[in-house]
């Protein structure tokens, strides 16, 4: 089974906005053949697409869900079926240019489905080979959830994802060989002096040839457009204490956010 983590999408106020922010600091790049503008913004980074939702009624802003690719849905179905015979897929509409289906985990973390070559993705989706080598990539997406251990073992025997080590933290790093996604443990008791986050994305982490020239080209990018700063972070008993779960994340060496308070670590690429 071969499988690849190939989107994060992020609902907003500002979606277009705050996918300017990404392309400016991160090198993301729109497709060629980019769709209508109306609906939301596609950026890739050679390998996982990511996408800005307008924020509908009803919709929360911030990191909303990921995606996979597939060699084959079906068979993937089945496979997600057989490992948990109540969980479900949901067929998407065709001007998705990046899922065919929609489904979840055993926690009801919800993600997309796309097959490799099925023929309707576009934009950024259709572009993106991984054979191009980027300074900034995309290196880790965070889960936080309930039951993290069993989520981990979904992924593991659904996907094929390789556990990188043993946890000894309680939580579960998996990769497709290029891109981790991080199983944390949620509990309540982590939430102590703020207000619990709900289950779900928690962060998103990128790969760097310099931390850095990230945070000078950060302080360069808000000089010549204030509006793309980030929220604040750290600030005051209830942020210093989200700061210290956030920096509890192994893959992270500098935090900030976006536009929307999206978590944002960055670490400097292996040699």
């Amino acid at each position: 089974m071969s499988a690849r983590i190939n989107h994060v999408a992020i609902t907003s106020d500002y979606y277009a906005v705050n996918a300017r922010f990404y392309e400016s600091l991160f090198g993301m790049r729109p497709g060629r053949k980019t769709l209508p503008p109306s609906r939301a913004t596609s950026l890739g980074d050679g390998y996982v697409g990511m996408t800005h939702i307008p924020r509908r009624d009803g919709r929360t802003a911030g990191l909303d869900h990921f995606g996979r690719e597939v060699d084959d849905i079906e068979d993937t179905i089945a496979r997600i079926q057989k490992f948990d015979p109540e969980l479900s897929a949901l067929k998407r509409p065709p001007i998705r240019p990046y899922a065919a289906y929609s489904t979840h985990d055993p926690d009801s973390n919800i993600f997309d489905l796309s097959q490799r070559n099925i023929g309707f993705q576009k934009d950024v989706y259709a572009e993106n080979t991984g054979e191009e080598a980027r300074a900034r990539t995309i290196g880790h997406i965070a889960l936080r959830t309930r039951h993290a251990e069993r989520c981990a073992q979904f992924y593991a025997e659904v996907f094929g994802l390789a556990l990188l080590n043993r946890p000894s933290d309680g939580n579960f790093y998996l990769t497709d060989g290029r891109v981790t996604l991080a199983v944390l443990q949620w509990k309540l008791s982590d939430y102590y002096g703020m207000d619990p986050a709900r289950l779900g994305l928690d962060h998103i982490g990128f790969r760097v040839e310099s931390v850095d020239a990230v945070k000078r080209d950060l302080e360069y990018l808000i000089g010549e457009n204030p509006h793309l700063r980030g929220r604040a972070l750290g600030y005051g008993s209830e942020g210093e204490a989200r700061l210290k779960l956030f920096k509890q994340c192994p893959f992270g060496d500098h935090h900030f956010t976006d536009m929307e308070g999206v978590y944002i670590d960055v670490a400097e690429a292996a040699a």
